[in-house]
């Protein structure tokens, strides 16, 4: 082929999508929302922001958040932020499951003011070697498992690095990813959403 055909035929190709910019971030968050509205649905939350000048210490008993690394003072916030964001847009939610860490289940208790425990969103790193492949496969049921009522959706209140392990998604504190369970077996990631991206959703929304 010539270089003048091919450059007609590649405009030819082209012609339809010309004009046609790229799908911003505020619509791309407004369609997961709006699929985060009709259900059936797991929300992975990535507990809220952590006072790092403190670490985790002796894990031998979860309840004693004094030797743990636990939410700042702006986590807090951000939690509470969260939980309403969603309330206000009308997201409706279903279990609330969270890793026994302390910043995880204030993060829930500050959002949803609910939650139960799940020891198989136990945080990766600290765990013996020998649970760590239990941890990711049980991860992955959990992201596989459709919500108990199909109009709500599943809440997993978990960490960063379990979220990497088993699907190979990142996000930081306080930030959420969305997944469909699919029928088949296993589960899609539909997008992820920040505290900042819920808070200007609701924003506009009250607009």
């Amino acid at each position: 082929m010539n270089p003048r055909r091919r450059s007609l035929l590649l405009a030819a190709l082209l012609t339809p999508w010309l004009g046609m910019g790229p799908v911003s971030g505020a619509d791309a968050n407004a369609a997961l929302l709006e699929q985060l509205r009709a259900g059936g649905l797991v929300i992975y939350w990535r507990h809220a922001i952590t006072d790092r000048s403190r670490r985790d210490q002796d894990l031998s008993d979860m309840g004693r958040c004094e030797v743990q690394r636990v939410l700042s003072e702006a986590g807090k916030a951000q939690a509470h932020t969260v939980g309403e964001a969603l309330a206000a847009l009308d997201v409706p939610l279903g279990e609330i499951i969270t890793s026994p860490f302390c910043r995880n289940v204030d993060s829930a208790q500050l959002a949803f003011g609910r939650y139960r425990i799940e020891e198989d969103l136990f945080n990766w790193p600290p765990a013996p070697a020998a649970r760590k492949p239990e941890l990711i496969e049980a991860l992955r049921r959990m992201l596989s498992t459709p919500p108990m009522e199909p109009q709500r959706n599943t809440v997993l209140v978990g960490h960063n690095l379990n979220l990497r392990q088993a699907a190979g998604v990142r996000i930081e504190e306080g930030d959420m990813a969305v997944f469909r369970p699919v029928a088949t077996g296993g589960f899609a990631h539909l997008g992820n959403l920040t505290a900042r991206d819920l808070e200007a959703l609701a924003r506009q929304r009250r607009q």
